[in-house]
């Protein structure tokens, strides 16, 4: 890999953050005509590797899961940098081979 790239995973242990596959999910109303109501729901859309303050973490919401992820942006604390089908194994996924951009680094230590 070029030497402007660090592997995620070495940038996770360095900033005290974890390397994460999420699901991401997609709030919707739908229309109950039984009981003439909205009601919500999520509806789980694709794979997200993020970096990530929460241990716990599990799910994030994708506003439009439609676009393509736009990779190192930061939502709700979380840096997005790759993307999966929701069919793709989370077993199958090795964030070892995951890289980030040194920028992208940059940017995390600084928050």
């Amino acid at each position: 890999m070029e030497d402007n790239y660090i592997k995620a995973i070495d940038a996770a242990s360095e900033l005290n953050l974890y390397l994460k596959v999420v699901t991401s999910t997609k709030s919707f109303e739908n229309y109950n005509s039984f009981f003439n109501i909205y009601s919500d729901s999520e509806e789980p859309c694709r794979r997200i590797v993020v970096l990530t303050p929460y241990k716990q973490l599990e799910e994030v919401v994708d506003e439009d899961p439609s676009k393509p992820v736009e990779i190192y942006k930061i939502i709700d604390g979380n840096m997005w940098i790759a993307e999966y089908p929701l069919l793709c194994s989370v077993s199958k996924i090795n964030l070892k081979d995951i890289y980030i951009s040194k920028e992208a680094f940059e940017k995390l230590s600084r928050i």
